[in-house]
């Protein structure tokens, strides 16, 4: 009898083993089965959740079973019209906006209405985002269906900072642009053109731009009015040169 009974408590533990081992197995299968926020595709889901991690794992785990098409959803817009870009810079997530634009997110990419993800971030107040689409190459003129810029929706909302910043932004912008038209002007000069300003004139244009460039890299403190400084110098030193070669050719002389 206390034979028969320790094999029924033997057939008992087993028993008991097996039934927590298919629980264990249940609960398994139930955490493989990712469920998504409703109207989501996982990049906004993960914006949503504020879950950089599981949005990198969609590209660095082969096994992912979005692997195949994270790259068609990161610049999908939902039924708004608006970016996983968009989505994050109204949410100032940071960590997110820096892994789409990484990973192939289009900075400049608008909507209909013309609103950009600079757009979203100034209305809101985004500072860090805004900084973030900046260093990424962010159009700061861009206009919305309001005419806005990024800086007029900033102003519109009153958001100080983050116009502040676009000011900033905005200037060292300008400063890059005008040296980039002076070199290209003087350097893509036709043959007719060339004739009209001296070699010397042509090395004091190309070595502003060179020393405005260098300026441009080495300093990191500059200020709004710093850039708008540089900015008139280049075009007083560069405008009477780029005038002269504007001018039109001088009437050639018949010959007697």
């Amino acid at each position: 009898m206390a034979l028969e009974t320790e094999s029924t408590s033997s057939r008992q533990i087993v028993s008991s083993g097996d039934a927590e081992n298919e629980a264990d197995s249940n609960e398994e299968e139930e955490e493989e089965i990712e469920q998504l926020l409703p109207n989501t595709t996982i990049v906004t889901h993960c914006i949503l959740k504020n879950d950089p991690q599981r949005f990198s794992k969609c590209f660095d785990d082969d096994l992912d079973p979005y692997k195949d098409e994270i790259m068609d959803l990161i610049n999908q817009r939902d039924d708004d019209g608006k970016s996983p870009l968009d989505i994050a810079a109204k949410l100032g997530r940071i960590e997110l906006t820096r892994e789409l634009l990484a990973r192939g997110a289009e900075v400049n990419d608008r909507a209909p209405t013309g609103y950009s993800c600079l757009h979203y971030a100034a209305a809101w107040g985004r500072l860090k985002v805004l900084k973030i689409h900046i260093e990424h190459g962010g159009n700061v003129q861009h206009k919305n269906v309001h005419g806005e810029r990024p800086i007029e929706t900033a102003e519109r909302y009153a958001k100080p900072e983050c116009v502040a910043f676009l000011e900033w932004a905005e200037a060292k912008s300008l400063l890059q642009e005008a040296i980039r038209n002076t070199q290209e002007t003087i350097t893509e000069a036709d043959k007719t053109v060339a004739g009209r300003i001296s070699k010397e004139e042509k090395n004091i244009a190309l070595n502003t731009c060179k020393e405005k460039l260098e300026w441009l890299d080495k300093t990191l403190d500059a200020t709004t009015e710093d850039f708008n400084t540089h900015r008139n110098s280049l075009s007083e030193i560069c405008q009477p040169i780029i005038q002269k070669m504007n001018e039109p050719p001088p009437e050639k002389q018949e010959k007697k």
